[in-house]
């Protein structure tokens, strides 16, 4: 749900509740739009604090997720969205010692319930956690020797280094759960036994084994079933192939596998799938990545026969698909028989599709149809009282974060169960978003080039599982996170009774958005933020949620509270520094008293110089500085259009009042930087302490 045009005055009370794009179409709904601030200001860690409220495996989706957030970044509208998941893999990356600290030790038992999960995947252990995090007792039965399931066993190196999804398995163990290793239910344990030793079971045994083909020939000696081989793969267990290997399926799965096949050695990698190259489901860019790597992509064919001789592999015949759906979408492929080819191969591995394996449930009252659950959807419920599903046996093949999100869903079905044994129906997901970027704001907006990393080259990365990406630097992080629009944060009207209708913000807006109906109101999906209206406003009465400048006030009075003005070293200057000029957060964190007090500099970071208004200009003479410096972005580099020239008024306002009251216009005075932050901020303190105002703007 977006919103429209008749929803716009009830929202502008409550923008703050109303979801940006990208944490609506987050399966957890992360939310985006402040972790990313954070990283813009240099709280890395402050960065995963907001992460893992509601993600378990960061670190993981650091480097796999599909990122839906990025498809629904409003920022499309104007160039490219922000790389949402390059800035979450950059914090788990730069916060290990934050992370290890934070840790929960075993949570408390506070209740006589029980459950037992069957399966350690993303979901199994999502819900295990939390279940944990409530204070039950959580016993989670894994058949293997490692935790996380598919993420374990299948995702293939180069993606997923096994040390990356340990440190998310470890924040889970560190709750308590109780885990039981190589337990494999219906062989080490009956489920009958768990049903009778625990309050309530959830199934999350996820997908793990592959579906075969009806056709000729896949008993033969060079066949291989796709989830195995990767599996297999991912154990060190590499499977044989030969020189040319032909996978079959044009999912993500078959990607994964096409390129692990290539890591092994075969001189050609073929794909071949039912679906033209535009219905294809694997996601466009690991499409490309797998051409990069050599991989030849058959389109539009249909297997007919695996060819033998001798027992073994020699060639794959495949017939025309004709369309791969019907007129209702539904998979129903048709074929031209009297277009065929046959592709001369050695080695065939099957990615066409996963299933579960239940055979654990024979016998009980859970009910299967087809290799699935039968689940109630709404309530995660299956056929037998007291147990329940979540993952991909449930809702069929989706992403690590999907599986992550019904593990949330059914903590918190099995917490009601077990408190009350009723069943407890989901409430409906639609939320509430704050619709597209306007085309008209859109036209306005600065363009700022998406901040992308090289990955490996394609010669090169082939010939091993290592890694292929790079982590963003500290600069390349804090540029990138700088590119958020922080949808749903911008101005508005703070005190109502204050505003006079004067028109001031209709006036100066850059983007064209604030209206006056009577009083003032910034449509909340249109502005950008940039806070001129805030400065301008003669009532001060609107505010900008993204960045309060009461709060930075606040901050402000509070460090000065701390220094001896009388020991201080002199000139004392308060520095006002656009915080989009930094390139290392060394600059971004707090300063202690000490230095302050040493260097006679006390550094105030602002998201954007051009919204303090002249109150904001004035006051730190009010708390003992001897000079004001406001530092703002490069020439013409500021985010916002028009700012630059409301600023500059603005400080000659402020310069002639400062005059009038005889405190001295020059002891307030605008610079720009040159180059980065980091570089000119000194040079820029120190020319304007000894008095040296020549490169000072404004004046």
């Amino acid at each position: 749900m977006s919103m429209d045009k008749s929803s716009q005055g009830s929202l502008q009370s409550i923008a703050g509740d109303v979801l940006p794009t990208c944490s609506a179409a987050c399966p957890v709904h992360t939310d985006t739009r402040e972790y990313v601030q954070r990283i813009s200001k240099g709280d890395y860690e402050g960065a995963l604090d907001v992460l893992l409220e509601v993600n378990p495996f960061p670190s993981v989706c650091g480097r796999i997720c599909h990122h839906p957030c990025e498809s629904k970044c409003r920022r499309v509208a104007i160039d490219e969205a922000v790389s949402l998941r390059m800035l979450k893999r950059f914090v788990v990356e730069n916060t290990a010692a934050h992370r290890i600290a934070r840790r929960k030790k075993a949570v408390q038992i506070n209740s006589d319930k029980s459950a037992a999960i069957i399966g350690a995947g993303p979901a199994g252990l999502t819900a295990a956690m939390d279940l944990a995090l409530r204070g039950y007792k959580v016993k989670v039965y894994e058949k293997d020797t490692k935790l996380g399931g598919m993420l374990a066993h299948a995702i293939p190196r180069y993606r997923l280094p096994p040390e990356a999804l340990a440190q998310d398995i470890e924040d889970i163990l560190a709750t308590g759960i109780e885990v039981h290793f190589g337990s494999s239910v219906g062989v080490d344990i009956s489920f009958e036994q768990l049903r009778k030793e625990n309050d309530a079971v959830l199934i999350a045994v996820g997908l793990s084994e592959s579906h075969s083909l009806p056709i000729p020939g896949t008993g033969s000696k060079g066949v291989f079933l796709g989830v195995t081989f990767l599996w297999d793969v991912a154990n060190g267990l590499c499977p044989e192939l030969g020189e040319r290997t032909l996978v079959i399926g044009g999912g993500n799965v078959a990607i994964d596998i096409a390129r692990a096949a290539k890591r092994l050695g075969p001189k050609n990698v073929y794909m071949a799938c039912l679906e033209s190259r535009e219905e294809m489901p694997a996601w466009k860019w690991e499409i490309a990545e797998a051409e990069e790597e050599g991989i030849e992509i058959l389109n539009s064919w249909g297997p007919k026969a695996i060819l033998e001789k001798d027992g073994a592999v020699r060639a794959m015949e495949f017939r025309r698909c004709a369309s791969v759906f019907d007129a209702q979408r539904r998979f129903s492929p048709s074929y031209d028989e009297s277009v065929t080819n046959t592709v001369e191969v050695d080695s065939v591995i099957l990615g066409i599709g996963q299933k579960a394996n239940l055979d654990f449930l024979l016998g009980s009252e859970v009910s299967v149809n087809g290799g699935r659950l039968t689940c109630d959807r709404e309530s995660m419920a299956t056929s037998e009282p007291g147990v329940f599903a979540c993952g991909e046996v449930m809702t069929g093949p989706g992403s690590a974060i999907q599986a992550v999100g019904t593990g949330h869903d059914a903590a918190k079905v099995l917490a009601h169960y077990l408190e009350t044994g009723e069943i407890l129906k989901l409430p409906d997901k639609n939320t509430i978003n704050i619709g597209e970027l306007p085309a008209a704001t859109a036209a306005k907006a600065r363009r700022l080039d998406r901040v992308c990393v090289d990955l490996t080259d394609p010669a090169e990365r082939i010939k091993d599982f290592s890694p292929i990406e790079p982590v963003y630097t500290e600069e390349e992080a804090l540029s990138e996170s700088r590119r958020c629009l922080s949808c749903a944060t911008g101005a508005h009207l703070q005190f109502p009774n204050h505003c006079a209708g004067c028109l001031t913000c209709v006036r100066i807006c850059p983007f064209g958005v604030a209206q006056v109906r009577r009083t003032a109101f910034m449509p909340p999906q249109e502005c950008q933020t940039c806070g001129l209206c805030a400065a301008e406003c003669p009532a001060f009465a609107i505010e900008v949620l993204r960045f309060p400048t009461a709060a930075m006030k606040k901050s402000m009075v509070e460090n000065v509270a701390g220094l001896d003005l009388e020991r201080v070293a002199r000139p004392f200057l308060i520095a006002y520094c656009c915080v989009n000029g930094t390139t290392s957060r060394k600059y971004l964190k707090d300063q202690s008293a000490g230095e302050i007090m040493e260097t006679g500099v006390l550094r105030i970071l602002v998201p954007c110089v051009g919204r303090l208004s002249m109150a904001d200009l004035v006051s730190p003479f009010e708390l003992g500085a001897d000079k004001v410096a406001v530092v703002s972005c490069p020439e013409g580099a500021c985010y916002y259009p028009r700012v630059e020239g409301w600023l500059e008024r603005r400080i000659t306002r402020t310069q002639r009042y400062l005059d009038e009251i005889g405190l001295g216009g020059e002891k307030l005075q605008l610079f720009k930087m040159e180059g980065s932050g980091d570089e000119s901020w000194t040079r820029i303190w120190e020319r304007f302490r000894a008095v040296n105002l020549e490169t000072a703007v404004g004046r």
